[in-house]
């Protein structure tokens, strides 16, 4: 809306389904016989009578031959025609610079078409501003008539490049074509803005009179209708409330110039004609259209909202439905405000473009999440997911208030949330939490719940993990087997050495007293070693097997003495024994013993078929077999990164069968 100190006239009241006073407009301003030979899209002069006054001709420098002095202007040839004017090449001798030189035809040099050359060269003169050509110098030729000299412009005629998409201009630019034209847009705003602080209406902008250099340069040209808003008192220009006849581009012009009338023109009315330039950007066609003037002039009359096309960016139609809205107070309230509306939507594309390939990477989301679950889908949508998720964040970034974003952006990161609870990922689905804006409680209560239960999860792992943790106690339970068995090695051939030299024999009953020592050895092991072989199941299981062996090597004696069998018999199923156990500790705590277990089996073998050597192959097994197990327990064997591989079982499956047992215990 306009500023609150703004007041612009209304247009009279104008019923859509009552043509009346159009009929009445169209005849009081003869405009059947002013635009009886006048094509939709040309320019309707005002009547000659209406012209302003124009200055003194006859006081004008002369520009071309003079019999007193020679010509300053070398005139070249022709570059550019019209109705009434032409336009030539010149070469400013005095300067020596190339410049542009309009004049009239001399047909055509009628005080109407000078009137308007000489008010067209005073207007411009008094606009210096970029996007408008500059004006050298005002003067006459030979004959007297007006000579207009300007700064020499090539390019091209902006209604071109928008009827020719593939124009070179076009093509050598890196902007994408609609870019393109709304910042050549914005510049003519940047212009007309300037004209309007002078106090001047241009009162025909189109893409027709926008020229765009070679260089990207932008001239808001023919200002041959503009009228002043405000009497500076020279009397050289036209006054806006003295102009009361229809003037103007027919399938363009604002509603209020329809009528005629000066006093409701103003600055709304140019915002009006930019707002048309946005349409025919927008569509390619001027602002209204029809069988003949009449109708294109009854359609300006009557200016009904456009119904534009769904694929338009609605934000840009939103400003052009705006700019050209039949009450003059609807529009924007100045050209500047258009323009920054421009410069907003420029800004807000960039967020718009990001907005889409979220949107393309939601669906890609949406897709993933109905295929079947494996691997391939997970990583698919793990990658869709972020890609959409970040995306939306850049366009956020880019347009904060962008509302669609918003809401899309709220949507996946519920969806991903959820997906990531079935998934199992805690962290994801918090982590996505934690960015949605006032989660949903239930929301809330569930990645709560999963947090607490993957806490208690964890505790329960890291327990099972420091339980199975093979590396606690590493050091001692190699040192322990090197002592082993250097020990139950060193004393069966200690026996075989005095029983050669003293004729010394072992009996049942002291090897049934002799399990002590290794009952010792344990308790010793036990205590020695408690901190480190007490801190985890896995070296407290292996205590339990130490005590089982020993039990079970003294009932194995027991049950042989009791049996009346051999010493060599008790020794060899004491072989057999070591060989369970370690066979026992291979199934279930380390697959590497399953060597040493075969060593003691083996020697068991031979020991039952050579009853003889029984102690030597007694000491052999334990010596080779302790061996082996104290290099498989050595503390560097065991990698970091993958220290549960070398336990029986993984700790997952283990957590599972303690949770089915605490379930089971409950439920009994």
């Amino acid at each position: 809306m306009p500023p609150a100190h703004v007041i612009r006239p209304r247009a009279p009241h104008n019923p859509l389904a009552d043509p009346k006073h159009f009929s009445d407009l169209w005849t009081v301003h003869d405009l059947g016989e002013r635009t009886r030979e006048l094509q939709a899209m040309a320019t309707l002069l005002p009547p000659a009578e209406l012209a302003a006054i124009a200055p003194n001709l006859q006081a004008l420098p002369q520009l071309g031959r003079s019999t007193d002095r020679p010509p300053d202007l070398a005139m070249g040839k022709t570059i550019g025609e019209g109705g009434m004017g032409v336009v030539r090449a010149a070469k400013q001798l005095s300067l020596g610079r190339e410049v542009a030189v309009k004049s009239l035809r001399r047909e055509q040099a009628t005080p109407a078409a000078i009137h308007k050359l000489l008010q067209e060269a005073l207007i411009t003169g008094a606009l210096e501003h970029p996007d408008i050509i500059p004006v050298y110098a005002l003067g006459q030729d030979e004959a007297g008539v007006p000579m207009l000299v300007m700064k020499r412009v090539e390019g091209t005629n902006w209604s071109d490049l928008l009827r020719q998409p593939d124009h070179p201009l076009l093509a050598s630019d890196p902007r994408e074509p609609l870019v393109f034209h709304l910042e050549v847009l914005m510049r003519v705003c940047h212009a007309v803005a300037f004209a309007h602080g002078k106090g001047i209406l241009h009162r025909d902008l189109k893409t027709a009179n926008v020229m765009i250099g070679h260089f990207g340069e932008v001239y808001v040209l023919d200002w041959g209708i503009a009228v002043a808003l405000h009497d500076d008192g020279s009397g050289t220009l036209p006054l806006a409330r003295d102009a009361q006849a229809v003037a103007g581009t027919p399938s363009a012009m604002a509603p209020e110039m329809v009528h005629g009338d000066g006093n409701l023109l103003g600055e709304h009315t140019d915002i009006f004609l930019l707002g048309a330039i946005l349409h025919e950007v927008l569509t390619g066609r001027m602002r209204f259209a029809g069988n003949d003037l009449y109708q294109v002039m009854f359609a300006a009359y009557e200016c009904a909202p456009f119904a534009y096309p769904a694929e338009l960016p609605a934000e840009l139609v939103e400003i052009c439905q705006r700019a050209t809205a039949r009450d003059p107070n609807e529009r924007h309230g100045t050209a500047s405000e258009l323009r920054t509306a421009l410069s907003v939507y420029l800004q807000h594309r960039a967020s718009l473009a990001l907005h889409q390939t979220a949107r393309t990477a939601m669906a890609q989301f949406a897709e993933a999440l109905g295929q079947p679950t494996d691997d391939a889908t997970h990583l698919e949508v793990r990658r869709t997911l972020t890609e959409a998720r970040l995306a939306l964040r850049e366009a956020l970034r880019a347009w904060p208030e962008n509302q669609q974003a918003q809401a899309d952006l709220r949507d996946l990161l519920q969806r991903g949330t959820d997906w990531h609870l079935l998934a199992g990922d805690v962290v994801g689905a918090a982590a996505l939490l934690d960015e949605l804006p006032n989660p949903p409680e239930d929301l809330q209560q569930r990645v709560l719940a999963a947090k607490l239960d993957a806490e208690r999860t964890a505790a329960e792992v890291a327990k099972l993990q420091r339980d199975f943790d093979p590396r606690i106690g590493a050091r001692t339970r190699s040192f322990l087997a090197l002592l082993l068995a250097a020990g139950w090695s060193i004393l069966p051939l200690s026996l075989r050495f005095f029983g050669n030299r003293l004729g010394y024999r072992l009996t049942m009953g002291q090897l049934l007293s002799a399990t002590g020592l290794f009952a010792g050895f344990m308790a010793f092991a036990a205590i020695w070693a408690r901190e480190s072989m007490f801190r985890s199941h896995l070296n407290r299981s292996l205590l339990a097997s130490g005590a089982a062996m020993t039990v079970a090597t003294f009932a194995v004696r027991a049950l042989s003495w009791h049996f009346d069998l051999s010493v060599e018999i008790a020794m060899t199923f004491d072989l057999v024994v070591y060989g369970l156990v370690l066979a026992m500790l291979t199934a279930t705590q380390w697959r590497r013993l399953g060597v040493p277990a075969a060593v003691y089996f083996t020697g068991a073998a031979f020991a039952a078929t050579h009853q003889q050597w029984v102690l030597e192959t007694t000491a052999l097994s334990t010596l080779i077999a302790m061996t082996l197990v104290a290099f498989a327990w050595r503390p560097d064997d065991y990698n970091h990164n993958a220290w549960i591989a070398a336990a029986a079982h993984p700790v997952k499956p283990r957590l599972i069968r303690v949770r089915e047992r605490d379930a089971q215990g409950v439920h009994e």
